[in-house]
């Protein structure tokens, strides 16, 4: 049973895939929330595979494919993602993007993949910034993607051991 500071509509293998400490944090995160504006969060997503992060990334137009993946650089498979839909002229379908997923040669899409970020719906909530000033402290990067076009806050939880690895299925 999840504690009354938050909800999920994130299906519950994609909740339960996050990792011990990155649940415990939100948890802490959320119940601060909770304590100060009396307003449960709801999480829209948490731990993803590699094929749902494709048909998410399939869906995206080329600006938020850039804005998203691109602010440490411009890896490999951003390239091929967006050359592929210029080619086609229309957005590549998931399994078009997946399999450009599975041969990229650069290793982070998203801390999703390693069940260590959620992301937070925007809509209707009390105070966004609150919201982020106290994810950041229990040890979140947290990004607002409302400017894209996106209703949610994405939080990464930072204190994940590094070098990620590879996901390639």
């Amino acid at each position: 049973m999840l504690p009354n500071h938050y909800t999920t509509t994130c299906s519950p293998e994609n909740f339960a895939a996050l990792r011990p400490e990155v649940s415990a944090a939100l948890t802490i995160a959320a119940a601060a929330y909770h304590g100060r504006t009396g307003q449960a969060i709801t999480v829209t997503s948490a731990g993803r595979t590699l094929r749902h992060c494709a048909e998410l990334m399939a869906a995206f137009s080329r600006e938020q494919l850039e804005a998203l993946y691109c602010r440490r650089g411009y890896p490999d498979y951003i390239r091929q993602l967006v050359a592929a839909a210029e080619t086609k002229k229309a957005p590549l379908c998931a399994d078009e993007a997946y399999a450009i997923l599975r041969q990229r040669r650069d290793g982070y899409i998203s801390y999703h993949l390693f069940g260590a970020a959620v992301d937070i719906a925007t809509e209707g909530l009390l105070d966004r910034q609150l919201l982020m000033d106290i994810l950041a402290r229990a040890g979140f990067a947290v990004s607002d993607e409302t400017h894209l076009g996106i209703s949610c806050l994405h939080a990464s939880f930072t204190q994940m051991p590094a070098p990620l690895p590879v996901v390639r299925d």
